[in-house]
């Protein structure tokens, strides 16, 4: 084995170090008996149009705004106090092929991060999941290049994920190697899988009561 692979396969080995620490470090939090009472307090969608997702075109052609058109969201720096608005409240590209319609504000009642709500915005391949002070932007083509590449709010540290729709789930590969998190339907509710935590989410109409 040449040097440089050696060097190749430490690094791979710290960095999987790292990542369990940081897991370690966040299911501690999980477990703090006051969590669910801290995701209460984040920001909350406000606005009727959070809740209300635009009419998608039937056909690509149709379509007046595509996803293209509209610049990428990132995480704000510092945090945001109030819920940013819409970013794809005016695209009307329809779905891409194999992608689940996961459009709207969620809020998970069952599991580790009950209390947590989130929006989803979504128009041809790409996706924006706000909430808990992050706005993740991705395209859901598999790609590093097209996937997140933002900060993780909670320790700072640059994010590269690859997002793809399999099967009708979306799943998320850090460095596009192993599936992290992954969102799915399960009849009118969503299944949120982060790491070993399984969560059961409900879709809001109006803003949730805290």
């Amino acid at each position: 084995m040449s040097e440089e692979k050696r060097e190749k396969r430490r690094e791979e080995r710290l960095k999987r170090k790292e990542e369990s620490k940081k897991l370690v470090a966040f299911m501690d939090m999980v477990k703090d008996p006051n969590f669910s009472k801290k995701l209460l307090k984040l920001p909350r969608p406000t606005e009727s149009r959070d809740y209300e997702p635009i009419s998608l075109a039937p056909d690509l052609e149709s379509a007046t705004i595509l996803a293209d058109d509209i610049p990428v969201a990132n995480t704000p720096v510092p945090r945001y106090k109030t819920f940013p608005e819409p970013v794809l409240a005016s695209c009307d590209e329809p779905l891409s092929e194999g992608a689940s319609d996961l459009r709207g504000v969620w809020e998970v009642y069952e599991g580790p991060m009950k209390g947590h709500v989130e929006r989803i915005e979504q128009c041809g391949n790409r996706v924006i999941v706000t909430g808990g002070y992050m706005v993740h932007d991705m395209r859901a083509d598999g790609t590093l290049e097209n996937g997140v590449n933002d900060i993780n709010e909670m320790s700072g540290d640059e994010l590269h994920v690859a997002a793809l729709f399999e099967d009708g789930r979306l799943n998320l590969r850090p460095d596009n190697k192993f599936i992290a998190v992954t969102r799915y339907l399960d009849g009118d509710e969503m299944i949120w899988v982060y790491g070993p935590f399984k969560n059961r989410l409900r879709r809001l109409k109006e803003h949730p009561k805290s």
